[in-house]
């Protein structure tokens, strides 16, 4: 495991687009020929519209992961059915809007060759962060179920990621996540062309404690509400 004191977290800058292409196409070469990975054009416009959502991890002196967010426009319904192409706009951020509460997870990358050292985590840790220094509700993200792929035959992704849920599968992604505090709110199809995870992938929530309780106060609210309309 990397020590998170051997671990210098920064903004991305337009310097390190280079390798920032380089990482995140050695961390998902399978990706590549659906075009499933940034290209010089989208991390520049990252970077360009909200460079504290770009974040990059080094260790030596070297990059070893970075992250990509961007805040969508509040009238853009993230809990619901999307996909990746159409919330990032083709990658590239278009609707990123500094008024909306959700800080949504484009992706997050990690040089293969120092994989589970606790990179991914000290990521998933300073997003969170970021989060609650920006005062947003909540961060948001599709997960790729990374070992679907090789079960698909024998029963559903739902069925997968409820298996995956009870701790009697472990998928190198999803597991990850949910040691990382996220949680599963819904399985979406046709989320991203990937072979490994069927197109399928975890619509992942993880709530800013700051913003919890005033969650539950109005969930508690909107149900007094519909009992009252219903008569109950």
């Amino acid at each position: 495991m990397y020590p998170r004191e051997t671990l210098t977290l920064r903004e991305a800058t337009l310097a390190d687009v280079p390798r920032l292409v380089e990482l995140n196409h050695a961390a998902y070469p399978d990706l590549i020929v659906d075009g499933a990975v940034f290209d010089p054009e989208q991390i520049e416009a990252h970077i360009g519209c909200f460079p504290q959502g770009q974040l990059v991890a080094e260790s030596g002196g070297r990059m070893v992961g970075a992250f990509s967010t961007f805040i969508p426009s509040p009238v853009i319904p993230v809990l619901k059915q999307h996909t990746w192409l159409g919330i990032t706009d083709g990658g590239m951020f278009l609707r990123h809007d500094p008024a909306g509460k959700t800080l949504y997870l484009a992706d997050i990358y990690v040089d293969p060759a120092i994989q589970r050292r606790g990179v991914g985590a000290a990521l998933y840790g300073a997003m969170q962060e970021l989060c609650r220094s920006l005062d947003l509700e909540h961060i948001v993200a599709g997960g790729r179920l990374w070992g679907y792929g090789a079960v698909a035959h024998q029963m559903t992704a739902d069925e997968y990621v409820a298996r995956v849920l009870r701790g009697s599968l472990v998928d190198p992604v999803l597991t990850s996540q949910l040691k990382a505090g996220f949680v599963v709110r819904g399985v979406l199809s046709d989320y991203l062309h990937d072979w490994r995870s069927k197109n399928f992938a975890t619509l992942l929530e993880w709530v800013n404690p700051a913003h919890a309780a005033q969650r539950a106060s109005s969930l508690v609210e909107r149900e007094r509400s519909r009992v009252a309309r219903e008569g109950i």
